[in-house]
């Protein structure tokens, strides 16, 4: 099928807006409360906190069996402590040595904290199977670029070091994260390669802030046109989480922007989720295709109708955030099985077909359709 078949075809099924139930009230609430407009980000921090709390304590996903966790602290390369909420699968033996994931929260550099998605995150530990480490980086403005990300990093050689004693496998470690977070998982990776590891197996990115030059620096991304308004994350919010993170003449840094880095060959395997109602959509797609051109192997999933940070806020409501939800958590799971073997999945030939082209996507979605016969999924066209 040509691109602009494809595109015919996907525009007959695109909606014109979000049609679940539980993302209308979401967004009524939030337009009618006009809960963050005019507030510094210092000011928005109570609000999100309690705003995410609330949705993890009503719409997580539950899932079957528990994670057992606690809060450690991981030490940095000046001697600070990093606080990290540590989550371990009860039905793991204590002997066994899990591989780890570090997961970093988003909220635009400046919100939200590693313990306020507490269920989240235990759903994202008991699907991946995995020891998961919420890490607590730095926020901005009161700690702009490069703060969280070199916080993200120290953590990273601290858990390769100590994984042992934590009862983690340091040579099969993932980065993942939502928004702000898929960036600092972003560059974190980035960053690994270019000063020498720690290794990284694999990088579950959704709906990631890779371009904060509000799009000037690459191709068009008419996503922030589209999505700008209506759907919660604003331009005017995103300007705003841009300015308190990095100064403008910062942010066409390859570890700001990772989207403008020369090359990304070299990085490990890649997840990247992206929802059609989001401004940060077309930067997501852009980031995934450069991966390809680089020689990455990654996968890609755009979903129909959802809004940003839909799988953060309501896996146990919308089918959708919940499949996407199992999708990463499966992907780091298959990957860190594999770390060190060659990818089960061909680059160029993932990025050609449908989801029902792809085998293991296909499993996947065949899975959880048991699961959710509602469930719609589209992947967007490449081209």
């Amino acid at each position: 099928m040509s691109s602009q078949e494809r595109e015919g075809a996907d525009s007959a099924e695109r909606p014109l807006g979000p049609r679940s139930l539980p993302l209308r009230l979401l967004l009524g609430i939030v337009h009618a409360g006009s809960w963050m407009t005019g507030l510094t980000l210092p000011r928005m921090r109570p609000r999100m906190r309690l705003f995410m709390k609330g949705l993890d304590a009503a719409a997580a996903l539950r899932v079957e069996g528990r994670a057992v966790w606690k809060d450690i602290t991981a030490t940095a390369h000046d001697g600070r402590m990093i606080p990290v909420r540590l989550y371990r699968p009860e039905s793991a033996s204590e002997s066994v040595k899990l591989p780890i994931v570090l997961y970093f929260h988003g909220g635009g550099f400046a919100l939200g904290d590693h313990t306020a998605r507490h269920r989240y995150n235990r759903a994202w530990c008991v699907l991946s199977g995995c020891m998961l480490l919420s890490v607590g980086y730095r926020l901005a403005p009161e700690h702009p670029y490069p703060a969280g990300v070199e916080d993200a990093y120290d953590v990273l050689k601290w858990a390769s070091i100590h994984a042992s004693g934590l009862g983690g496998d340091g040579g099969r470690i993932a980065v993942a994260g939502e928004s702000a977070g898929g960036n600092i998982a972003a560059v974190t990776a980035l960053l690994a390669k270019e000063r020498g590891g720690p290794d990284i197996a694999c990088q579950a990115l959704l709906y990631p802030a890779v371009d904060l030059t509000g799009g000037a620096g690459s191709a068009a991304q008419p996503s922030l046109r589209e999505n700008g308004r209506q759907y919660m994350l604003t331009l005017r919010l995103l300007q705003q989480f841009a300015s308190g993170y990095a100064p403008e003449d910062n942010r066409r840094k390859p570890a700001v922007s990772p989207l403008l880095a020369d090359t990304l060959e070299g990085l490990p395997p890649a997840l990247v989720v992206t929802a059609e109602l989001d401004p940060l959509r077309d930067q997501g797609h852009q980031y995934a295709e450069r991966l390809r051109r680089d020689g990455v192997a990654v996968e890609y999933r755009c979903y129909a109708g959802m809004i940003h940070d839909f799988t953060a806020m309501m896996p146990g409501w919308i089918p959708a955030a919940g499949h996407s939800l199992r999708l990463a958590a499966a992907f780091v799971r298959r990957e860190l099985a594999a770390a060190g073997s060659k990818m089960a999945f061909d680059a160029d030939a993932d990025l050609e077909c449908s989801p029902d082209g792809e085998e293991s996507s296909a499993l996947m979605d065949s899975i959880l359709r048991e699961r959710s016969p509602e469930l719609i999924v589209r992947e967007e066209g490449w081209s």
